[in-house]
């Protein structure tokens, strides 16, 4: 690969930002289910009150996904600096935070611990011959003290469907980063609790949609983001990577 993963750390980040995407524009994800409210996102499994114990930074930093976890794709570390250079994103209605938050670097509740990685597909970045394809994205493992992991679930699930016909919300910089809509999806049926949703952002012109999955392990929560930066209205958010992390963490959690 003749460009460097740090690209992918930029682009991902900017998108952590509130900055989403800016690229042409096209259909919106095929396996949106309009009218589906966020109650409907939530898929829980057995087990959800036996919780492990909430990890160090370091057990988060080995229970977040390598390179070596899952084929296809490069995988890179961020540093906290990388992720926290992101700043705070803010929405101008208090109930819909908790969407604007998982675009920047600071979420209530507060997280004990956090590892970060980007990913992106073999084909993502391009090459002297190829055109870039395929989606990009980040990786956020958090563990959180008492019930910080439930209520961060319960927070956003409502705010997904209070916040459904958008709002006004600002990036890490104060700069205006509004967003159109934001959709419910069918979420996987992993961990204790899982939300899936895209956020559109309100720029019609440069505007577009990045997918996220949310998923709660006991006292932790996997927050996974995926953009196409060729077709920023259809983003991507593999199963492969998806998984993948949910297994490698819960795991770790039952070592």
């Amino acid at each position: 690969m003749s460009k460097s993963v740090s690209r992918v750390v930029l682009a991902v980040t900017a998108v952590a930002a509130l900055g989403l995407v800016t690229a042409c524009g096209g259909d919106s994800d095929e396996d949106k289910k309009s009218g589906k409210s966020a109650e409907q996102t939530v898929e829980k499994t057995p087990g959800a009150d036996k919780q492990a114990a909430p990890l160090s930074k370091a057990a988060l930093e080995k229970a977040v996904l390598a390179k070596a976890d899952v084929k296809g794709f490069e995988i890179e570390k961020m540093t906290e600096k990388e992720f926290t250079d992101g700043g705070e994103a803010k929405a101008a209605k208090a109930e819909c935070q908790p969407v604007a938050q998982l675009m920047g670097a600071k979420t209530a509740p507060a997280p004990k611990a956090s590892a970060y990685v980007t990913f992106a597909s073999a084909g993502a970045l391009g090459t002297e011959d190829k055109a870039p394809s395929g989606g990009t994205g980040m990786i956020r493992l958090s563990s959180y003290a008492d019930s910080g992991a439930e209520q961060t679930l319960k927070d956003l699930k409502g705010a997904i469907e209070a916040c459904a016909g958008g709002f006004a919300a600002t990036d890490g910089t104060g700069t205006k980063a509004d967003v159109a809509k934001v959709e419910s999806l069918t979420a996987p049926k992993l961990g204790d609790e899982a939300l899936a949703f895209t956020i559109t952002d309100a720029d019609k012109k440069d505007g577009g949609t990045v997918k996220f999955t949310v998923v709660r392990s006991g006292a932790h929560v996997s927050v996974l983001f995926g953009v196409d930066l060729m077709n920023p209205a259809k983003p991507v958010l593999p199963d492969a990577v998806v998984s993948a992390q949910i297994t490698k963490l819960e795991k770790a959690l039952k070592a």
